[in-house]
Formats: structure tokens, C-alpha cells, sequence
């Protein structure tokens, strides 16, 4: 692999490879996509790899083989574009000082890299998407128009002055429903105890979208919120796991 550039070439056509089935986990207090080595050996041999490397081999070495794939792989590492990282279990974390999290679990980074198949590695990689560009667009656009504000249309003023006056309204509206959520609960808990209190909207804080933090409208305790559906076909996909 004499191109230089040809590990950041891999890196970019692979990066969000939908064979690799990324999961997001914490290391060093931040989020990262991680996978397992024989995933990213899966994604060598794809269509779309071969694709490229019959188009331009110089920068995308043919891989046929094992050894091939994992001369690939080790040019990634070498320029540190990915990292080889150990998945800590909730007895480990502790062990390391760290907080156990359900929904991403915690990576401590490595310093051998053994290429096993169910080795994990994280990217130390992350390209600038469409999106990044757009918002960064929008945020000086945004400012141009705030800037400006005083030279637009009486019309225009108009309008962005009763829009900040509905969004204050919303913003006022969540609060309300929030704290008579809160004291509804309060009261329920006299009458409805076994079932864990009543709620209105138990999904108002979850971490879900927006849409679903108003579904359903009222539940029981914890068994209709979205974490614990969520808790529970996570349980349930390991169990099957372990059926198989």
C-alpha cells in the first residue's frame, strides 16, 4: 500500500458502511461509533468496495482475501483512524471509575490490536457531512439576519414578532403541563400506589422524539414509558440470543 492517501480513501468510503452495524458508545466522556473487526473485513468484500477498487486500485487496494483485508485494516490503524477498544460490562466500569450507561455502553481504548472477529474498534475518523455544511450555513445565515434586523420590511417584523410570541406561548404551555403532571402524580399516588402513580403524558422527559414524548396521553408507573418498552425488546432480543 504505497498511496498515502489510500487509508483515509477506505476510511471515507467506509466510514458509515451499513455492513460494519456501527453502535454508539462512550469513550473518554464522549460519544463514538464502534464495531467489530469482522464487520469492517464484510465491508471490504462488499459491492461497493469492489466497485471502487476495480475503478481506482491505487487508492482502494483489491482485497480477495483475508490477508489482504487485514493488510487494509492494519494501514488504518497505523495512521490511527481507527482504534482497537475493549466494551466494559457494568462490573468493569466500575473497576475503571466510570459510570455504567444502559443506552451506550463504555469503551476503554487499547494499544494491541489482535484482529480478532469480535475484536472491537472505535473510529478516531469523522468526516464532514452534507448536514455539518448546511448547519454551518444556516448559523451565518442566522446571523446576517439578526444583524440586520433593523433594516427589514415593517412587514417582515411584523410577522417574526408574533412568532417569538407563540414560541413563548409553547414554551410556557410545556411548563404549565409539566408541573400539573407533577402534582396530578402527587395526588394519584393516594389511590393508585400499587400501579406506581399515574402520569400524564409519561413520556414527556424521555429521551425520544417529539412526537412520542405526547404518546399515549396518560400511563401507569414506568411500564408504558419509552425507556422501559425500550429496557424491555432489549431484554427480549438477549433472550432469544440465548435461545439460539
Amino acid at each position: 500500500m504505497s498511496n498515502p492517501q489510500t487509508p483515509s480513501a477506505v476510511a471515507s468510503l467506509l466510514r458509515r458502511n451499513k455492513l460494519l452495524k456501527q453502535r454508539q458508545g462512550l469513550s473518554q466522556g464522549r460519544r463514538v461509533d464502534f464495531f467489530r473487526y469482522k464487520r469492517f473485513v464484510r465491508a471490504l468484500n462488499s459491492p461497493e468496495y469492489k466497485t471502487k477498487s476495480g475503478n481506482q486500485p491505487d487508492l482502494y487496494p483489491p482485497v480477495s482475501n483475508d490477508d489482504e483485508a487485514r493488510n487494509v485494516f492494519i494501514e488504518l490503524i497505523k495512521t490511527q483512524l481507527v482504534v482497537p477498544c475493549q466494551k466494559l460490562h457494568s462490573a468493569e466500569c466500575k473497576d475503571h471509575g466510570l459510570k455504567p450507561n444502559k443506552e451506550y455502553p463504555n469503551l476503554l481504548l487499547s494499544d494491541k490490536a489482535l484482529l480478532q472477529p469480535d475484536e472491537y474498534y472505535t473510529w478516531n475518523y469523522n468526516p464532514k457531512t452534507v448536514t455539518d455544511y448546511l448547519l454551518v450555513v444556516g448559523v451565518v445565515v442566522g446571523i446576517l439576519a439578526f444583524i440586520g434586523y433593523p433594516l427589514w420590511p415593517t412587514s417582515l417584523r411584523r410577522v417574526v414578532y408574533y412568532v417569538s410570541l407563540a414560541l413563548l406561548a409553547l414554551i410556557g404551555l410545556f411548563f404549565v403541563i409539566a408541573i400539573l403532571r407533577f402534582i396530578i402524580y402527587l395526588l394519584s399516588l393516594a389511590v393508585h400506589s400499587e400501579k406506581g402513580g399515574f402520569w400524564l403524558f409519561p413520556n414527556l422527559f424521555e429521551d425520544c422524539g417529539v412526537l412520542e414524548s405526547f404518546r399515549p396521553f396518560y400511563g401507569f408507573g414506568e411500564t408504558e414509558c419509552y425507556s422501559y418498552i425500550k429496557k424491555m425488546k432489549r431484554r427480549k432480543r438477549k433472550t432469544e440470543k440465548k435461545v439460539q
